[in-house]
């Protein structure tokens, strides 16, 4: 290989191909190999992927290990009696009498709940309720710190190794969560589950999108957010059968770690070895995945055409400046998962009033979300990534006007109780596309950086949507719902001017990006750089 002025070893060079073998990118390799879908992959696939499953459960596990039981408690002193005696004992146990009047816990009333929560224990109620919501958020701030360090991980390390590295400090965190005393150790806990699970959410699923054909790429990637849904109703069931939240805790760390033990197992993705410089280990990976789909081949009668790029974290920087469509597209694929973190957390009007029950509640939710994913598979099939996007969005609006109204449809429902299920749905459903579209946009060099930069600025929009919310109790119902859709019509444009990936190649390079999407001076540097590739093949077999 060809050395720089600089020394360097150039990374745009490809390898000098050997004198035997058939030349094959890697695409047409996984395409090659790939004859459907077998018992063996399907197995593979799902126990590789399942600790996509505790992301959602270490993010909600403190919903039902700290719920606050405003309507379980019972009166034990004076004050407390009098103020029963002048109300509707029906009516009497919630939220209203309990902040109101000032009752204090172990003072004036006790819990009578049957479960534990640390809300109870550390007096997490009325005006200390916050610390409540404070103890859920700050995952998200362990979340943004993971994904940004993480940007320096998966390309040097790889998915594989990142994913399991993620899981270990979340299943750690939340073990030590199982004895936490106060609120200050609980905060600690929630920034390291959130650094330990976007970390190992983000590894695996460029993992196995890596793995994939491209025909195959979008019922795998909604098959990981199903997973991920999986693991909704998963820690909703455990927070409905365990009834102390320090045994919530401990049951959600031991599921960590068992789902952890296949990624011990399982080899690098080959896209990462290959961008690395090592074909003999990527090779070894693409004989294994051939076995499991029943189609047995020996790379040594193939010659695998790549180019290396190993470089170091400011190497892969500059790219972003040298580049001019990927960085377009990045900056355009950030500011989309920002709005549609926002859309996802904050677009929830009548949702939480569907049902009073806390666990019923959040089903509802994990089965809209379910089937938000879920359509949107032959969305993108039939539609390709960016129509399906752009038609999802146009719902999410046209939701967004439908619940403005007042209309009264029954005693239980409302247009704005319908318009909040199509906005989840929608939500769901572009939360999806966008994990697929970026995985698709983002160069195999670049993948893990551009995948990390995107969550991350996901977890802002999570803060985000949270506080857009609030615009319920201090303005018109209308007002956020003014908001939301303004976000949408932003989004539908940064989706716009993206690219559509829908059945080419991943790219394996920035400049792979750069001649996918037809940018014609760098298709004539490429074309020069092969004329010059080959000419020094020619001398050197001379």
């Amino acid at each position: 290989m060809d050395e720089n002025p600089n020394g360097k070893v150039d990374p745009q060079k490809c390898k000098p191909p050997k004198d035997d073998g058939i030349a094959l990118t890697i695409d047409e390799v996984v395409d090659k190999i790939y004859k459907g879908m077998n018992i063996k992959l399907l197995l593979v696939f799902i126990t590789a992927t399942a600790t996509a499953t505790q992301t959602p459960m270490q993010i909600y596990v403190t919903i039902f290990a700290g719920f606050i039981p405003y309507t379980q408690w019972k009166c034990v002193s004076r004050k407390c009696f009098d103020l029963l005696k002048k109300n509707d004992p029906k009516k009497f146990y919630n939220s209203t009498t309990m902040c109101d009047n000032n009752l204090i816990a172990g003072k004036d009333f006790e819990w009578t709940s049957e479960r534990t929560s640390f809300s109870m224990d550390w007096g997490f109620y009325c005006g200390s309720e916050a610390k409540f919501s404070t103890i859920s958020s700050f995952f998200f701030i362990g979340a943004t710190l993971g994904l940004l360090v993480s940007t320096a991980i998966f390309d040097r390390f790889g998915r594989r190794n990142g994913a399991i590295v993620g899981n270990l400090i979340g299943a750690t965190a939340t073990l030590i969560g199982t004895w936490a005393s106060s609120f200050e150790v609980m905060l600690m806990v929630r920034i390291f589950q959130g650094v330990g699970m976007f970390i190992q959410l983000t590894g695996i699923y460029c993992w196995a999108l890596e793995l994939t054909p491209s025909h195959f790429r979008s019922l795998i990637n909604f098959s990981v957010m199903n997973i991920w849904t999986f693991g909704y109703v998963t820690i909703t069931l455990i927070g409905y059968l365990v009834p102390k939240w320090n045994h919530i805790f401990l049951t959600v760390a031991i599921i960590n770690y068992v789902l952890t033990i296949p990624q011990l197992i399982y080899p690098i993705s080959p896209r990462f070895a290959l961008v690395r410089g090592r074909e003999d280990e990527a090779k070894k990976t693409l004989e294994s995945f051939s076995r499991l789909c029943n189609n047995e081949i020996s790379m040594d009668t193939v010659r695998l055409t790549y180019k290396e790029r190993a470089q170091n974290y400011w190497e892969q920087i500059k790219d972003f400046k040298t580049y001019p469509t990927f960085r377009k597209e990045t900056l355009l694929g950030i500011v989309c998962w920002f709005i549609v973190a926002v859309l996802f957390y904050g677009f929830s009007f009548g949702w939480v009033r569907i049902s009073s029950d806390l666990y019923t509640g959040h089903l509802a939710a994990a089965i809209s979300k379910l089937v938000g994913y879920t359509s949107a598979i032959p969305g993108c099939n039939l539609l390709g990534r960016k129509k399906c996007m752009l038609t999802v969005l146009a719902i999410g609006l046209f939701s967004n006007l439908l619940a403005m109204p007042d209309v009264k449809i029954s005693e239980d429902w409302t247009l704005e109780y319908v318009a909040s299920l199509i906005g989840n749905l929608t939500c769901s459903a572009a939360f999806g596309v966008i994990y697929l579209y970026s995985g698709e946009l983002a160069p195999t060099s670049h993948r893990g950086m551009v995948m990390s930069l995107s969550s991350a600025s996901a977890r802002v929009g999570s803060f985000t949507g949270t506080y857009v919310g609030y615009l319920y109790a201090v303005a018109d119902r209308r007002v956020p719902l003014a908001v939301f859709a303004g976000l949408t019509c932003v989004f539908m444009a940064a989706v716009y001017f993206l690219s559509d990936p829908t059945g080419r190649r991943i790219p394996e390079t920035p400049i792979d990006v750069e001649i996918l999407t037809g940018n014609n001076g760098f298709l004539k540097l490429e074309d020069d750089r092969e004329k010059k590739d080959q000419s020094s093949e020619q001398n050197i077999a001379v």
